[in-house]
């Protein structure tokens, strides 16, 4: 998965994991979503009489925002996948430009039945910053919301679906010789049928320890081998002839929203333990 999204769902999980009485670490700069990072702040976003858009802080780093959330006296963490589909182009093939494939989002789950939307922005404020540092992230309380029935599928459910879709693009990538694209999805693979034995993913400190199920961590592994899909260079870069096109445009849009379907449930499940 991309680095922003990988965010929000380390994001999700530490917050969940903190307002059900975990202690969580550090999360910036030490996280390793954090790690291009420079900064990641929190605002609250209100429009003036002027119809300006006034950004008032909130937190100066997720630990301080865990904090707020719980003074806000929120609940949980949902995070939500929203899906756009513009006309002549899908998520998938959107996913290579800022701001495409589908609209990420977490809800953060208030009394009354109420939730205030978080968006993210990432910046770059300078190519040449010190250890690589580029981004500095902001996160935006936008609206607020009737609390929404959840939407989320079950983990069995979707690692199965994930496991069969895993299988046919698989096929389709050692029919045609992609080799580097065939191991990143023999990888997913392995994960799911060793149970979680054996995984690849970069970003090992999604979940704080202990704050969700071993099948919501290990599937939010093979999600990351899995997710091949970008720009170029990237699995989404590729054409083929006739039919061959149509399995490839099948098979390519079956795994990604597969993939936002489970990574959405597996985040949202760290929600759903006791402390």
């Amino acid at each position: 998965m991309n680095g922003p999204l990988a965010q929000f769902v380390a994001l999700t999980c530490h917050a969940n994991a903190f307002l059900r009485g975990r202690q969580v670490p550090e999360f910036f700069p030490g996280n390793s979503t954090c790690q291009f990072c420079d900064s990641v702040k929190f605002f609250e976003v209100s429009k003036t009489l002027l119809r300006k858009v006034r950004e008032t802080p909130v937190a100066a780093n997720p630990n301080a925002w865990f904090e707020h959330l719980r003074t806000e006296r929120v609940t949980g963490i949902r995070l939500i996948c929203t899906p756009q589909n513009k006309p002549g182009i899908s998520d998938r093939m959107s996913s290579a430009f800022v701001g495409g494939g589908g609209t990420w989002s977490m809800e953060a789950l208030q009394p009354r039945a109420k939730s205030a939307v978080w968006l993210s922005r990432w910046e770059v404020w300078n190519q040449n910053a010190p250890e690589r540092r580029i981004w500095r992230v902001s996160y935006g309380r936008v609206s607020e919301i009737s609390t929404r029935a959840s939407g989320d599928g079950e983990l069995e459910s979707d690692g199965k679906r994930l496991r069969s879709a895993l299988a046919e693009i698989c096929a389709f990538s050692e029919k045609h010789d992609c080799s580097g694209f065939t191991a990143c999805f023999v990888r997913a693979i392995e994960t799911l049928d060793s149970g979680g034995a054996k995984r690849h993913g970069y970003h090992k400190d999604l979940i704080p320890n202990g704050a969700a199920s071993g099948l919501a961590t290990y599937l939010l592994d093979a999600c990351q081998s899995a997710w091949v899909f970008g720009g170029m260079g990237s699995w989404n870069d590729m054409s083929f002839e006739r039919a061959e096109q149509t399995e490839y445009d099948r098979v390519s849009e079956q795994l990604f929203n597969i993939l936002n379907e489970t990574i959405q449930t597996a985040a949202n499940a760290s929600s759903a333990l006791n402390p």
